[in-house]
């Protein structure tokens, strides 16, 4: 069984108003930013990894209809890089935006070339585009509890019943929403 855990981290430096899931919703400009810019080689295919279907669209897609359900699709920011412009073609059909990462050095480097595009936003829920299971009410439960717990930072996890192939969230404690670090396979 898959369990989600949400963890989050407070700024002692940021103030916020007391925040309601309703007014949170309509005052806060959230955007969301889809990593979707990998070749996925271990997929060995010419295909970039985000246009691989499942039940019948791209797996982006999927993760695409999920966020704008959440934000309008002017505040969806699809980072590509491999194979760009086919990426960009496939998903034009609806109406996001594309950031391009030329040079693929990680998820952190592939936030940094969309600084500019997010720097009008309050808030960025950082999703992976070739996770097209992510539902729409994840995502909002997400940002809702990031927005209640006035953090800096939020992240979504989850306990594997089998986690080989996958890093590990290092916490305090097995109970605890603090994050000690993040580390490859064990």
């Amino acid at each position: 069984m898959n369990k989600s855990k949400v963890s989050s981290s407070r700024s002692p430096a940021t103030s916020f108003r007391k925040v309601t899931k309703k007014s949170a919703a309509r005052s806060l400009r959230v955007a969301v930013a889809i990593m979707a810019a990998g070749k996925g080689t271990r997929l060995k295919s010419q295909l970039p990894k985000v246009l691989h279907e499942v039940g019948g669209k791209p797996l982006l897609e999927h993760v695409i209809r999920a966020a704008v359900r959440i934000v309008p699709a002017q505040d969806v920011y699809a980072i590509i890089g491999h194979e760009a412009e086919r990426v960009r073609t496939a998903m034009r059909h609806i109406g996001v935006n594309f950031v391009l990462q030329a040079e693929q050095r990680g998820t952190g480097h592939a936030l940094m070339v969309a600084r500019e595009a997010l720097a009008a936003y309050d808030h960025v829920i950082v999703l992976s585009g070739d996770a097209p299971m992510i539902s729409t009410e994840t995502i909002g439960r997400l940002r809702d509890f990031h927005l209640e717990q006035r953090a800096a930072m939020t992240l979504l996890t989850a306990e594997l019943e089998n986690p080989t192939g996958y890093g590990r969230v290092l916490r305090k404690s097995p109970k605890s929403a603090e994050v000690l670090g993040i580390v490859e396979e064990m």
